[in-house]
């Protein structure tokens, strides 16, 4: 039993179960020929032709894609935008453009949340679980995978279904969860036959022989699960060339007949060499009709080892040739089959003993070859790139799944608190009514002694009342005669001083004849003073002994008695110019009095004096 790096690459590569089926049918072009076919037929007819070409013809399935993108625009129902995007997914994941790959997926999403066709929700979470599963992430695709089948299921099976249980199938046999791979690979069959569409049933098949094929890795000492696996390759490849016109994705079978040559040569004897030529030609032709790259370089690989086994180097090296001349010109570059084709022409070269030729392919190799760790550093770094994307968006969106959930509880909590408070508002009325009633009961009772106490507490308050007025009475007396006490006094300091004036008058005046005509002017302003004592006595009668106390205090006793007087007539509301009047001086000078009376008080330049004086 043998076994090859290139041989191994390609069944890694063919039992992953995420890759779209291609079809090189003529008649889904026929179909879009059509001028007369609705859009919404031609975009779907687009989709199933662009996802057929994905892997042998990328670059015409992008334009597809891209087209069938646009005519999707013009028709309002969201569900053909996902079909659109979901084509175009695939495609950019083939060119290796991770980025928009991951950005076409999160559309599929966005727009399968816009409409409520079921199928294209489906459809949606089936792209969801691909793109998952391109990045490892099998766990996610598993999850995935069930959502869309939350949608399919119970509508008309489709493929999507069917490729669903595929892509569940493979990822158990992965896990080595046999029971689950063989349950999910059943389902597969048995959709595809409810479809009767020989493309789903040979899917199915395929789904069968990986479950049997990693069973098989997993105990190869039961050689029947070997034979069970080749088993449903063959009736799978039967099936084909006995219905091959009604089967659209002949990739599909390329990937079957290789697969099957693969297993022969890896666990079975050289006598077997006829059954591998047999599958590899099966291939191999139809890999040259869809022009399947990678399947035919496989192929040329392992018909090279024949030859080479064989010793005819010619033969090998013109095989090796062909299978690399098919990886350079196609659409999409796989260079990790380059490096290989490159390593065993050099070995063929060494064999032949053309060291030169051997050391020329040996320099393309290595040169390949750094190529390659170049492009996998790339490629690994982008797609670490859309990992973390894809990991923050989820994080985001968890994020605001919580922020609603936590919205939505606290609602609830809202409505039962205001039920609560309206119960409670409810049962409070309820009690009070029941409250008044007893109180209205036993107000009735007391009525009779209410108006008894009620009597009796009359005379109470007048006699009450009759005491306090008396009180009162009594205060305000004591008031008046305080106040009249004050006028007084400030009428006695001001003859004072109008006699203090005299007696200077006289002293200064003594040789003049006019003195006495100024004493009669002094005594007539005293009599006019002794006249206006009732008017003093009233501007007086508001002002509380306490005011002058409070002024003392607060200016450290420095006001002299001219500035109480002033003070006093400000309390009783007069203006400059009546207590310039008053006072007997200028009315410019009670600017410079207003001043001096600030300072020494101590209040600042924003607080006015005549508002403070009133408040004490």
């Amino acid at each position: 039993m043998r076994k090859h790096n290139l041989i191994t690459t390609f069944c890694l590569l063919i039992s992953i179960q995420y890759s779209f089926a291609q079809s090189i049918s003529d008649s889904l072009s026929k179909v879009l020929d059509k001028k007369d076919l609705p859009v919404e037929e031609r975009i779907m007819t687009m989709g199933l032709l662009s996802r057929s070409l994905t892997l042998s013809d990328t670059t015409r399935a992008m334009k597809i894609s891209q087209q069938m993108l646009q005519l999707s625009r013009t028709l309002k129902d969201p569900k053909y935008m996902v079909y659109a995007f979901g084509a175009l997914a695939p495609a950019y994941q083939q060119q290796d453009n991770l980025e928009k790959a991951k950005q076409a997926t999160d559309s599929v999403m966005w727009y399968a949340n816009k409409t409520t066709d079921r199928q294209a929700k489906g459809f949606a979470w089936y792209i969801k679980a691909w793109q998952q599963g391109t990045q490892d992430q099998n766990k996610d695709a598993i999850k995935s995978c069930i959502k869309a089948l939350t949608y399919l299921e119970g509508s008309n099976p489709s493929y999507y279904e069917v490729s669903i249980y595929n892509i569940m199938s493979g990822t158990y046999a992965e896990w080595h969860d046999f029971p689950a791979s063989r349950k999910y690979a059943q389902l597969c069959i048995t959709k595809a036959r409810e479809i009767n569409d020989y493309d789903y049933i040979i899917d199915g098949m395929r789904a069968m022989a990986t479950y049997y094929h990693y069973s098989f890795k997993d105990n190869d000492k039961d050689s029947s699960l070997l034979d069970s696996a080749l088993s449903y390759n063959r009736n799978a490849i039967t099936l084909y060339f006995q219905h091959r016109d009604r089967v659209i994705f002949h990739n599909t079978m390329a990937i079957l007949a290789v697969n099957t040559a693969g297993l022969y040569q890896e666990h079975f004897p050289a006598a077997y060499k006829d059954s591998v030529l047999r599958y590899l030609n099966i291939g191999l032709k139809i890999g040259l009709e869809t022009r399947f790259e990678e399947v035919i370089a496989v192929c040329y690989g392992m018909m090279s080892e024949y030859a080479i086994t064989e010793g005819n180097y010619k033969k090998a090296e013109e095989l090796l040739r062909k299978g690399l001349a098919v990886t350079r010109s196609g659409s999409n570059k796989n260079t990790s089959t380059t490096i290989q084709f490159m390593q065993m022409l050099a070995n063929v070269a060494e064999k032949e003993g053309d060291f030169a030729k051997a050391l020329k392919y040996y320099k393309e190799y290595h040169e390949t070859d750094h190529e390659l760790f170049d492009a996998e550093k790339l490629a690994i770094a982008k797609r670490l790139e859309a990992q973390y994307q894809t990991e923050k968006n989820e994080a985001a969106l968890k994020a605001l799944i919580k922020t609603a959930s936590l919205t939505k509880k606290l609602n609830y909590l809202y409505i039962f608190l205001v039920v609560a408070a309206v119960t409670a508002l409810i049962f409070l009325l309820l009690f009070f009514r029941i409250r008044l009633k007893s109180t209205l009961q036993q107000q009735k009772l007391l009525e009779k002694d209410k108006e008894d106490a009620e009597l009796h507490a009359r005379l109470k308050e007048e006699e009450a009342m009759r005491s306090i007025a008396e009180q009162q009475l009594l205060l305000e007396r004591q008031e008046r005669l305080q106040k009249d006490l004050l006028a007084g006094s400030l009428q006695v300091e001001q003859k004072d001083e109008l006699l203090q004036a005299v007696q200077k008058k006289i002293e200064e005046n003594k040789g003049e004849s006019s003195v006495l005509k100024q004493i009669n002017h002094i005594i007539d302003q005293s009599k006019r003073i002794d006249d206006n004592i009732g008017a003093y006595k009233a501007d007086f009668d508001n002002i509380h002994p306490e005011f002058f106390e409070k002024l003392k205090e607060k200016s450290d006793n420095t006001l002299s008695r001219l500035d109480l007087k002033h003070c006093s007539y400000i309390s009783i509301g007069l203006t400059n110019k009546e207590i310039a009047q008053r006072l007997g001086i200028a009315p410019k000078s009670i600017l410079m009095a207003r001043y001096r009376i600030k300072l020494k008080l101590g209040l600042g330049k924003d607080i006015d004096l005549d508002d403070y004086i009133r408040t004490l």
